[in-house]
C-alpha cells in the first residue's frame, strides 16, 4: 500500500517535530541547570546511602554476620552508618530541592576520594570480605564504578555550565577556615590510611587495619569537601548542601560514645570529641552565614 502525499507530509512532519521539541526543551533549560541524568545518578546514591545508613547505624550489631565483611565492635559499623546517613541528607537535598549544578558542584570530588579509598581498602584486605555474599559484589561494583560515572557526569555538566560567578565577600572567612581545617583533616586521614595499625592505636575504640582505612576514607571525604569549598565556593546557596551534610555527620558521630560506651577503649576520647566539635562549629558557622544571605538575595538551590 502506498501513502498519499498528505499522509507522507503528516508522517514526515511528526518525525521532524520530535527533534524540534527536544531542541526547544534544551533552549528552555536554564544555563547551569542540573541535568536529568545527573539527578538520576543522585537518586541511586540516595537509595544506597539510606539502605546502608539505616542498617549500619540503627542495627550495628548485625554488621558482624550480615555485611560485606564482619564489622566489630558495633561502634565501627555505626561510624560507617553515620557517613551514609549524612549522605542521605546531601542526596535528598539534591533530588528534592536542587535545580542548579553549582549547588552540588562541591560534592563529586569528595565522593570520588571516598570511593577510591574504600575500593583500595577492599583490594588490600580482600581476604576479610565474604565473596560468596552478593552484597560484597554490590559494594565492590559501586565503589569501582563511581569514579568513572562521576567523571562522565561532571564533564557533561561542566560543558553546559556558565562561567563561575564572583566570590561573595561574606564567605571569605568561611573559605579560609575550611581550607585550614580541611587540610588538617585530610593530612590526618592520609596518615591513618597509610599506617592504620600505628595511628589506629590513638583511636578511642578498636580499629582493625581494614576498618582504619575505611574510617580514613570517610575523613578524607570530609577533608576534601572542605578544601573544595575553600577553593570553589562562590554563592551563599552553594554552602548549604555540603555544610548541612557535615553538620549531620558530625552530630551523628558525637552520639556514638553515648550509644556504644561499652565499645570504647584504646586511645583517649577527648581529642576525637574536640575534632568533631570543631567540625560542628565550622558547619554551624557556615549555615549561620549562608542562610541569611540566601534569604536576602532570594537565591535558590
Amino acid at each position: 500500500m502506498f501513502l498519499n502525499r498528505p499522509a507522507l507530509a503528516t508522517a514526515y512532519g511528526s518525525a521532524g517535530a520530535r527533534p524540534r521539541r527536544r531542541l526547544a526543551a534544551l533552549r528552555r533549560r536554564s544555563p547551569g541547570a542540573l541535568l536529568g541524568l545527573s539527578r538520576a545518578g543522585v537518586v541511586a546514591l540516595l537509595v544506597l546511602a539510606a539502605a546502608n545508613g539505616a542498617f549500619l547505624y540503627l542495627v550495628p550489631a548485625q554488621a558482624e554476620p550480615d555485611y560485606a565483611w564482619a564489622i566489630v565492635p558495633p561502634i565501627n559499623a555505626a561510624f560507617l552508618g553515620a557517613g551514609y546517613l549524612a549522605g542521605t541528607v546531601a542526596t535528598a537535598l539534591v533530588v528534592f530541592a536542587t535545580r542548579s549544578w553549582r549547588s552540588l558542584r562541591m560534592l563529586p570530588l569528595p565522593l570520588v576520594v571516598l570511593s577510591v579509598g574504600l575500593l583500595a581498602a577492599t583490594v588490600m584486605h580482600a581476604d576479610r570480605f565474604r565473596w560468596d555474599y552478593p552484597a560484597t559484589w554490590v559494594w565492590t561494583g559501586v565503589y569501582a564504578s563511581v569514579p568513572f560515572v562521576v567523571a562522565y557526569l561532571w564533564k557533561r555538566q561542566e560543558r553546559e555550565a556558565p562561567p563561575a560567578p564572583a566570590a561573595h565577600p561574606g564567605l571569605r572567612p568561611l573559605r579560609i577556615a575550611s581550607a585550614v581545617i580541611g587540610g588538617l583533616v585530610l593530612a590526618g586521614s592520609v596518615a591513618l590510611f597509610a599506617a592504620p595499625t600505628t595511628v589506629g592505636e590513638l583511636w578511642p575504640w578498636p580499629l582493625t587495619p581494614l576498618l582504619g582505612r575505611a574510617v580514613a576514607s570517610w575523613y578524607a571525604l570530609i577533608g576534601t569537601a572542605l578544601v573544595v569549598c575553600a577553593w570553589s565556593l562562590r554563592r551563599p546557596s552553594e554552602a548549604l548542601i555540603p555544610y548541612a551534610t557535615l553538620l549531620s555527620w558530625s552530630l551523628l558521630l558525637l552520639a556514638l560514645p553515648l550509644l556504644h560506651a561499652g565499645d570504647l577503649g584504646g586511645g583517649p576520647l577527648a581529642p576525637w570529641v574536640v575534632l568533631q566539635l570543631v567540625l560542628v562549629a565550622v558547619a554551624a558557622y557556615a549555615l549561620a552565614v549562608a542562610i541569611p544571605l540566601v534569604r536576602a538575595a532570594r537565591e535558590r538551590l
